[in-house]
């Protein structure tokens, strides 16, 4: 009986932290770049004790606990918003910006503004790492889905080549760890990063006037929460009939 107190309490754990991980991904299902998490479980083995029969072991499970927190770096859907400035990715690739602290930091979110400076800039106010600058005359800003910037120069009649777009790619995107804002950091388990032009072996390709949204889909996500619902509930279930058969032998008398 005291194992299944431990037993339903790892459960009981382990769901809340689905729970919340789904609220987070249906609370953003509106945000650009958002990708959405998944959490990971494993199964704990019991310490020390296992059955032999014949030349097998056997072992019985002692709960669940929380492996990781993965994200899911699928594509979403792409939605128009005429802004010049706005980029989506069409396939592999990440943003690179240059943290507060000068750290780099990696987005799909390609919400782009510019600052007092004329530098590219992500609505956090953060800057490409491999800047873009447009100067104030420039009108008819393009941005080409090989990443490549041009515009229109006061008194020019031809378009002026400004810099380029560069995307960052991973080896394993799925080992980035989600920092909040829609950031994540590299880590030695995703592998070095890689950098290349829109449209290069690889790399995605840039779409201006575009975002790209959340990969949340609402069925999927109230499907996987009322699962975990259940679960949560079954696992208090237990523990509260553990607690109900170990008061009664408590009150046992001779």
């Amino acid at each position: 009986m005291i194992d299944a107190l431990y037993i339903s309490a790892s459960g009981l754990r382990s769901g809340q932290k689905q729970i919340d991980v789904i609220s987070n991904n249906v609370a953003n299902m509106n945000t650009p770049g958002f990708k959405r998490g998944r959490v990971n479980f494993v199964e704990v083995a019991t310490a020390g004790v296992a059955a032999a029969t014949g030349s097998q072991i056997e072992s019985t499970g002692n709960g669940t606990r929380i492996h990781s927190t993965s994200t899911m770096f699928g594509e979403g859907e792409l939605r128009a918003t005429q802004n010049p400035l706005d980029l989506a990715i069409l396939g592999s690739g990440f943003f690179e910006f240059e943290a507060e602290d000068g750290t780099l930091v990696y987005s799909r979110d390609g919400q782009f503004r510019l600052d007092a400076e004329g530098q590219l800039v992500n609505v956090q106010g953060l800057r490409l790492s491999r800047p873009v600058q447009i100067p104030a005359d420039a009108t008819q800003v393009r941005v080409a889905p090989n990443g490549e910037v041009t515009a229109l120069l006061a008194g020019q009649t031809e378009r002026t080549l400004l810099g380029a777009i560069e995307l960052t790619a991973f080896a394993a995107s799925d080992a980035l760890v989600a920092i909040g804002d829609n950031r994540f950091t590299a880590t030695e388990a995703a592998g070095a990063p890689a950098y290349g032009r829109p449209g290069d072996t690889g790399f995605g390709k840039v779409q201006q006037g575009y975002v790209e949204m959340a990969n949340v889909e609402m069925v999927e996500e109230m499907t996987a929460l009322v699962l975990a619902q259940r679960a949560y509930q079954l696992n208090a279930r237990v523990l509260q009939a553990s607690d109900q058969i170990l008061e009664t032998i408590n009150n046992l008398r001779r």
